[in-house]
């Protein structure tokens, strides 16, 4: 038994997304050889030493200095594992390091995404790295605007998506991020791209999704892609943890729509909420092992208990699989109050999962929905762990999350 929605029909706006990139190339410079930070810092066993430009004879058109080999080394350990956290193909940590000595495209998106998050985290505690950053994002973008002139470029969606992911590192309310966004959606509609779009455009559907869905989130809208357009095909005994981790991303999408609709705090929508509760079972019901989070070590004093998955990704899956009972329990307001017991047992479970010892790939997109356990989460000490466990993802991803911190701690003096 399957499950098909129909696809997304392409339409005409690329001169409009030229239009969005081009009025920010005015502020940016291109990149200047030598310009680095004044010393290479240690990620882990990894070292770089002082640059020195070296031409690679096999391209012609890239040229290798230290630091930027520095750059393409640390975004395959960090920020494309972020990008694959749905994606056993591995797009970013295989395919796009093939492509960027081919392509001054990608190679610049990459170092600029790479760089950025350096110069935010506390991986190198080095802001030079903010330079550099800045300097391969302004030349990303100026062959982005070229390539966006040319007919089916092949790089141009994952270089898109490699801009886009820099500016929502910095903050995903940023008007930077905003206007890349709908661009990105722009390019995404043009082009058809969707849930059955073969190999790396299919990745950088998925990815885009959780982006659409970050955003709506941080603005209180549904998505501007609708989820009746993503032609998704869910096959029954699928047992890839990360196809089965779309799914339930796909879900939750749909259940955004929900809430941040016409009819989200209408009683019009309680059969639907019950429908999707009955859905979500469904998709639990063919689940593996490897979903079973297995608890380890002493409970806290708030009462949390770090949680072992063997996969990353199924980690995920069940930490959104709590979320959306969340929303569909209690947002955009409590639909019972038989359901607070309920709240509070899938806000200790997502919790539980988010201090846990899982990579960065899992934190960072993790965040949208750790704003909705701190929100509904009971005691001030509960809700101060979550802030930590958020303070924490900036620290160690430069992923903005100052914002929402914020956002909750004033939640909470409203409260008072």
């Amino acid at each position: 038994m399957t499950y098909s929605a129909p696809p997304a029909q392409p339409v005409d706006e690329e001169t409009s997304l030229l239009e969005i990139f081009q009025s920010h190339m005015d502020e940016l410079e291109p990149v200047a050889d030598g310009v680095r930070p004044g010393s290479f810092s240690n990620i882990g066993s990894m070292y770089t030493p002082p640059a020195t430009a070296v031409s690679n004879p096999s391209t012609g058109t890239i040229s290798l200095t230290s630091e930027t080999a520095f750059l393409l080394q640390t975004y395959v350990r960090t920020v494309a594992t972020w990008m694959d956290l749905f994606d056993f193909q591995s797009s970013y940590q295989l395919r796009v390091p093939r492509l960027v000595l081919n392509s001054p495209l990608l190679f610049h998106g990459v170092c600029a995404f790479t760089a950025n998050h350096l110069a935010l985290s506390n991986a190198s505690n080095n802001p030079a790295w903010r330079v550099v950053a800045v300097k391969h994002y302004g030349e990303a973008l100026r062959l982005l605007i070229e390539a966006l002139s040319m007919p089916d470029h092949e790089h141009a969606l994952t270089a898109s998506m490699l801009l886009l992911s820099y500016e929502i590192h910095k903050a995903q309310r940023s008007e930077d991020y905003r206007r890349h966004f709908l661009g990105l959606s722009t390019l995404i509609r043009s082009r058809g791209i969707t849930a059955q779009s073969p190999g790396t455009d299919r990745a950088n559907f998925w990815i885009y999704v959780r982006h659409e869905i970050a955003l709506a989130f941080s603005s209180g809208t549904t998505l501007v892609l609708d989820p009746v357009e993503w032609a998704v095909t869910w096959m029954e005994g699928e047992t890839r943890e990360d196809v089965l981790g779309n799914h339930v991303v796909w879900i939750l999408a749909r259940v955004v729509n929900l809430i941040h609709g016409p009819h989200g705090r209408s009683t019009a929508s309680k059969s639907k909420r019950e429908a999707f509760l009955e859905e979500l079972e469904v998709w639990r019901a063919g689940l593996s092992d490897t979903f079973v989070g297995i608890p380890y070590g002493e409970q806290d004093e708030e009462g949390f208990r770090k949680v072992y998955f063997p996969v990353v990704a199924a980690a995920a899956a069940a930490f959104w699989y709590h979320i959306v009972h969340i929303l569909l329990y209690a947002e955009p307001t409590l639909q019972d109050d038989s359901y607070i017991p309920l709240i509070q047992e899938q806000a200790m479970q997502i919790t539980n999962i988010a201090i846990s010892d899982f990579p960065a790939a899992l934190k960072v997109f993790s965040t949208h929905g750790l704003f909705y356990a701190a929100k509904h989460i009971q005691g001030i000490s509960r809700k101060a762990r979550i802030w930590n466990v958020l303070k924490v993802v900036e620290a160690e991803t430069g992923y903005n999350t100052r914002a929402t911190v914020k956002h909750l701690q004033d939640l909470v003096e409203q409260d008072r």
